[in-house]
């Protein structure tokens, strides 16, 4: 497992922000939250929806993914986007999950990573892009 320093994950941010920006019809630029990460990694067992209804609940009997929808509304309406963060990534566990259960994603994305474009610093980028494509999209989608 790898860890970040919290300096590096926020120039990580800045960088994933400009590069993911997408522009808005006012011309102002504005990160727009993919579905595409959250179908591929989170959507079979925390359902399209976010509300924890995927498809593989129904081999995991027992085991509840949880409504990531809630998060915000669990938080004092704050949405722990570090906690989210970690949690993707895989340095935080979460004690409800019991034995650790959810993949980790950052290890995943770095193994992809490193496949596609060798050893080098710009794995770290990426791997911590598409864990903010996750964490933004799951943000995006909060209950009011």
């Amino acid at each position: 497992m790898f860890q970040f320093p919290l300096r590096t994950m926020a120039l990580a941010a800045i960088l994933a922000l400009v590069q993911a920006g997408a522009y808005a019809q006012d011309g102002q630029e504005r990160f727009v939250a993919s579905t595409d990460e959250f179908r591929n990694s989170c959507a079979s067992c925390h359902g399209e929806d976010g509300r924890g209804a995927g498809f593989l609940t129904r081999i995991f009997r027992g085991v509840n993914p949880g409504d990531l929808t809630q998060l915000s509304k669990n938080n004092k309406g704050v949405f722990p986007l570090e906690r989210v963060f970690e949690v993707v990534d895989g340095r935080k566990a979460v004690a409800a999950h019991g034995e650790r259960k959810m993949p980790v994603w950052g290890d995943r994305y770095m193994a992809q990573s490193m496949t596609r474009l060798g050893p080098g610093p710009m794995n770290d980028f990426v791997v911590r892009k598409r864990v903010l494509e996750l964490v933004y999209y799951i943000q995006s989608i909060q209950a009011p």
